[in-house]
């Protein structure tokens, strides 16, 4: 990570309980178990793949925060191009 990583960690340890509406059961489950082992990486794939296959609906706000988690994190950002982003 090329950021304050405690910052970036914090922001990813908060997305479970923030997308738990709009995301798959098992998909929360393993995001949950992915944030108590520290594997922040997969934790924000597993959201963005589950939030694209749903459809669930996105801000334009939260795409954005997405996107700038993934950057800090030299993640590729085309998998927010599957994202159901209103607003």
């Amino acid at each position: 990570m090329t950021v304050d990583e405690s910052e970036v960690i914090e922001r990813v340890e908060a997305l479970p309980d923030r997308y738990a509406g709009r995301v798959r059961p098992n998909d929360l489950y393993a995001m949950r178990a992915m944030a108590d082992g520290g594997e922040w990486q997969e934790l924000v794939d597993v959201l963005v793949g589950s939030l694209s296959l749903t459809r669930a609906a996105v801000t334009a706000s939260e795409r954005d925060e997405l996107r700038s988690l993934l950057a800090a994190m030299n993640m590729p950002e085309d998998p927010l191009g599957g994202l159901n982003v209103e607003g």
